[in-house]
């Protein structure tokens, strides 16, 4: 009995030293919360973005972590709904504690962080939201895209110089849509442009979807802007290209130009989408070739636009952690400080008070084929 006893008091002893060795890894884990939409109009875009960002978690938690500390992402699904989004941030700084909130995306996710007081005085950073709206950004608040003035610009500075002069804007009724159309018609304006008209839908609505059609293409422009979510962008582009093949259409990063090329078809050749990345294609840049690589490892399926830009975020992330020794309430001060950052040829930073890390914007088309191309 004796020696049953000991045999039993040595096997709690083992699992009890499993258990806390297990306790104190949880303990030492990097805990990142994110509120992304995975489902609703952004769905696709928000699933490519959120592959990226794990596929370099993953990386990384590989190589041992960041100083010996595990990445875990918990991303939740908002849904699209500023309500459900404000619940995930409340969850993510009450009760489930996490050390950094990262890669927010989704209607009004990022405004709804923004007017919460627990964040605005936890000093808590949110790394990269997927936004290029122009907001009063409360707290710390870093992101790794350009603004929508900043994608405007290029975008029609790409259409200007090809003598046009003609613009027509569509967008969606929502702060997006609002946001991305204010800095389009800004820039027209700075310019010396107009719009010949600017149409506001509620692209739930399929027939708001046609009526705008109708009457933009009775203004006959040279370039339509498209400043709605991939799904209902895709049938305005169809419809309108039916009606005049010679337009010009032109739409912001945040579309997936996959999802365009699949439900717009034959139609969707010749649409121009600005991006704020470099081509996953790009293999001269090492940052795009060790994204292939790892895609290849951890999800075995080809990168896109919005894949590289979450790559990029979770680069930038842990980057700015390893910089400031692992430890997430020195990683807002380690942010304010990075200057020309390289990323693998992408650089980056936001030193000099800028809440915006690059103002990389590049022009692509989708080709005949359906992909996109430089």
């Amino acid at each position: 009995m004796n020696c049953f006893r000991s045999i039993l008091t040595g096997v709690c002893a083992v699992l009890l030293a499993g258990l806390s060795l297990t306790v104190l890894a949880a303990a030492n884990d990097i805990r990142v919360g994110q509120s992304i939409a995975l489902s609703g109009a952004h769905g696709d875009v928000g699933k490519d973005y959120l592959a990226g960002a794990r596929v370099y978690f993953d990386y990384i938690n590989s190589k041992g972590g960041v100083r010996g500390r595990k990445i875990v992402l918990d991303a939740r699904d908002n849904a699209d709904s500023p309500e459900k989004s404000a619940q995930i941030t409340r969850d993510f700084l009450g009760k489930d504690k996490v050390d950094v909130l990262f890669g927010y995306y989704g209607e009004g996710s990022l405004t709804s962080v923004l007017q919460d007081k627990a964040f605005t005085q936890s000093g808590m950073a949110l790394v990269a939201p997927l936004s290029g709206a122009a907001l009063v950004t409360l707290g710390n608040v870093f992101f790794l895209r350009p603004g929508y003035n900043t994608e405007a610009k290029s975008a029609v500075d790409y259409f200007v110089k090809q003598g046009l002069k003609k613009f027509a804007l569509v967008h969606s009724q929502n702060s997006y849509g609002e946001s991305a159309a204010q800095a389009v018609a800004n820039e027209l304006r700075s310019q010396g442009l107009g719009l010949l008209t600017q149409q506001a839908v509620n692209e739930d609505d399929d027939a708001q979807v046609t009526g705008a059609v109708q009457r933009i293409a009775a203004y006959k422009p040279q370039a339509v802007v498209v400043i709605m979510e991939s799904i209902p962008a895709a049938q305005f582009i169809k419809r309108y290209r039916q009606r005049d093949m010679g337009v010009r259409l032109l739409g912001l990063s945040q579309l997936n130009s996959d999802t365009i090329a699949e439900l717009a078809g034959p139609q969707a050749a010749g649409t121009v989408i600005s991006q704020v990345v470099p081509h996953p294609n790009d293999l001269t840049l090492p940052v795009v070739r060790e994204l292939n690589k790892q895609m290849k490892k951890y999800r075995d399926e080809a990168p896109t636009h919005l894949t590289l830009e979450g790559y990029l975020a979770a680069k930038l992330l842990v980057d700015a952690l390893n910089q400031a020794d692992a430890q997430p309430t020195r990683l807002a001060a380690t942010l304010k400080t990075l200057r020309d950052t390289d990323l693998g040829g992408f650089y980056v930073g936001y030193a000099g008070g800028h809440s915006r890390a690059s103002h990389y914007v590049d022009i692509n088309a989708i080709s005949n084929s359906g992909r996109l191309i430089n």
